[in-house]
């Protein structure tokens, strides 16, 4: 049995000790790494959504060109598509998925036959397509060019 394991009352202070160097930390660096991450995410967004014609033009060459946007594609969709739903729904490799969301090397299977990587990504697209959030994305059904 480890030391203390059996006296929990000797453990107050060490917790509350944890407690406010945790708190601690989070109030100096929280913030900071919170705000980078918001504005680096709201780049990769913003040229997703260029990059698709404002979610108008998904198709196979959009994700074969531009591996990075799947993650952001995904949580476009109405609810948010978790990276194994997507496989799942879509009927795809699970390995595509995980090549075009690794975030130091997005790509799209290098192994993968030219036929079989279009069907893929096709059947991305569709899914994504499908499951797009209509609420936030209002011109899709209509078709027509975002405004803003």
């Amino acid at each position: 049995m480890g030391i203390n394991r059996d006296k929990p009352d000797l453990w107050e202070s060490d917790i509350k000790a944890s407690v406010d160097l945790y708190n601690e930390w989070f109030m100096e660096f929280a913030p900071k790494a919170f705000r980078d991450t918001r504005i680096s995410t709201a780049c990769k967004v913003e040229s997703a959504l260029l990059n698709s014609n404002y979610l108008l033009n998904i198709s196979p060459d959009l994700l074969k060109n531009h591996p990075e946007i799947l993650p952001i594609l995904r949580m476009s969709t109405c609810p948010p598509i978790a990276r194994d739903r997507l496989v799942g729904l879509s009927g795809v490799s699970k390995s595509l998925v995980e090549n075009m969301e690794d975030s130091n090397n997005p790509r799209v299977s290098p192994r993968m036959s030219k036929s079989m990587l279009y069907d893929q990504l096709t059947k991305i697209s569709t899914t994504i397509i499908k499951m797009a959030d209509r609420d936030i994305f209002v011109w899709l059904d209509e078709k027509r060019n975002h405004q803003i």
